[in-house]
């Protein structure tokens, strides 16, 4: 994960990478069969399960070689409805 800053005060914007997050959980979990394409289903499941917007509180951007890469916005009105979720 890294953040950026944007220029509406104090919102951060984290990009989650799928294949990164993949391997950093496969380190943790050996014994589990874990794929991309699983860990993007689970990111917009919490997304849309804690019923965030698109382009509103978060976005999906696609490589040219179609990886995809989630940014969401940090701030009290993603916090709040994600944590009820989880």
């Amino acid at each position: 994960m890294h953040y950026e800053r944007t220029g509406r005060g104090s919102e951060t914007i984290y990009t989650v990478n799928p294949r990164v997050l993949r391997d950093e959980i496969e380190k943790k979990v050996k014994s589990e069969k874990l794929t991309t394409v699983n860990i993007c289903r689970t990111i917009l499941a919490l997304f849309y399960g804690s019923e965030l917007r698109e382009e509103d509180d978060f976005y999906v951007t696609t490589t040219s070689r179609g990886r995809r890469n989630y940014h969401i916005k940090v701030n009290t009105h993603t916090l709040k409805p994600m944590h009820r979720f989880v």
